[in-house]
C-alpha cells in the first residue's frame, strides 16, 4: 500500500464493544480533523464489490454519447440539482477557468408524498435515472451503496462526537430527515488545447459535514497543507474522509475544512471517482458546539442552517450557460 501524507485510520475496532478502542479512534480522528479535515480509512465496512460495481456502472455511464446523457442534465430536473453535469458546468476555483470534469448528481429520492418535498423545500425531489437498458442495475446499485454510506456517515458523526467530547448521539438530531448527495465523477484526459490554469477540478473546501471518497488507481487528489499542495495518494480498499465547511464553522474553527483540488496530470488517463455528501438535514441550524467556544473564544459566525448555506454554493459555483 502506497504511503500518504494523511493519517490512515482503521474503524474496525470501533464497530465493537471495547470503550478503550473506541475513544482511541475517536482521539485519532481528533489529531486529523484538528491539522488537515482529511484522513483516510480502512475497516470501514463497505463491501468492496459493491464500490467495484458501481464504478464499473459509472465507466458505463459516461461512457455513453453526450447527446444521450443530456437527457438527465441537471437542468431538466425540475429546479433540483440532480443528473448530469457536463464538462465545463461547473467552476469550483472562482477566477479560473471551468473545471474538466463531468458528473452524474444523486440525492435521497423523494416522491411528491413525501412532507419535505410537499413543503417545497429545495433541492428534495425524485432522482433522474438512466434508462435501465442503458445502465443495467444502476439504480439497484446506487441505491445500496447510498445505504451503506448513509451508515458509515452516522457512525463517524457519532465518533467526531466523542473526539468533540459530546455524547456519541450528539449529532443525531441533526440527521433526521438528511440530504446527503452521491456524485459520481469522471475525469476525461486533460488534452493539450485546455485553457491555461485549467484543471480536473479546481481547488474548494466541500460544503457540508462530512465527504467520503473512493477514489481509482488514477491519482490526482491534492490537499493544501500550510501553502504547499500535497499528494494524496490513492490506496486501494480506503476511502478518504474530508470536513466540510459547515463542520469546520459547528467547531468554531477547532476542526478545519481545507483546501483541495484534482489535478489529472496523467495524459490520455481517464479518472473516476465516487464522492459522498453526507449533509445533515436542510433546516437543521448550525451554531458553535458546546466545548467549542468559551468567554475567551466567542462563537465566530452566526447561526445558519445548512440548507441555505449549501444551496448557496451551489449558486456560486454553477455555470449554467455552459450547460
Amino acid at each position: 500500500m502506497p504511503d500518504s501524507p494523511l493519517p490512515v485510520i482503521d474503524l474496525a475496532p470501533s464497530f465493537g464493544h471495547d470503550p478503550q478502542a473506541l475513544h482511541a479512534i475517536a482521539a485519532r480522528i481528533d489529531a486529523a480533523c484538528r491539522r488537515d479535515g482529511f484522513f483516510h480509512v480502512t475497516g470501514h465496512g463497505v463491501p468492496l464489490a459493491l464500490s467495484h460495481h458501481l464504478f464499473m456502472l459509472s465507466r458505463r455511464l459516461f461512457a455513453l454519447p453526450e447527446e444521450v446523457k443530456r437527457r438527465w442534465h441537471v437542468e431538466l430536473s425540475g429546479g433540483l440539482c440532480r443528473g448530469y453535469d457536463p464538462v465545463g458546468w461547473q467552476a469550483l476555483e472562482s477566477g479560473r477557468p471551468a473545471d474538466l470534469k463531468e458528473s452524474f448528481y444523486l440525492g435521497v429520492d423523494r416522491g411528491p408524498w413525501d412532507a419535505l418535498v410537499r413543503a417545497g423545500t429545495p433541492n428534495h425531489g425524485p432522482n433522474q435515472w438512466p434508462d435501465e437498458a442503458l445502465v443495467p442495475g444502476f439504480q439497484a446499485t446506487v441505491e445500496a451503496y447510498q445505504a451503506t454510506m448513509t451508515r458509515l456517515g452516522r457512525h463517524l458523526m457519532g465518533l467526531i462526537a466523542l473526539a468533540l467530547k459530546l455524547p456519541r448521539a450528539h449529532f443525531d438530531p441533526f440527521q433526521r430527515n438528511p440530504m446527503p448527495v452521491l456524485r459520481l465523477l469522471h475525469y476525461p484526459p486533460q488534452s493539450a488545447s485546455r485553457l491555461d490554469g485549467q484543471i480536473g477540478s479546481g481547488a474548494h473546501t466541500d460544503w457540508g459535514g462530512l465527504t467520503l471518497l473512493a477514489q481509482d488507481e488514477s491519482g490526482g487528489l491534492q490537499v493544501q497543507r500550510e501553502g504547499e499542495w500535497i499528494d494524496v495518494p490513492p490506496m486501494p480498499g480506503t476511502l478518504v474522509v474530508n470536513l466540510g465547511d459547515l463542520m469546520q464553522r459547528w467547531t468554531n474553527d477547532r476542526y478545519r475544512s481545507s483546501l483541495h483540488r484534482v489535478v489529472n496530470r496523467h495524459s490520455g488517463r481517464e479518472r473516476f471517482s465516487i464522492a459522498w455528501f453526507h449533509d445533515i438535514d436542510y433546516h437543521a441550524q448550525v451554531a458553535a458546539l458546546p466545548g467549542c467556544h468559551d468567554a475567551g473564544d466567542p462563537p465566530r459566525y452566526p447561526p445558519i442552517t445548512a440548507g441555505d448555506h449549501i444551496i448557496d454554493m451551489y449558486r456560486r459555483t454553477t455555470l449554467p450557460a455552459a450547460a
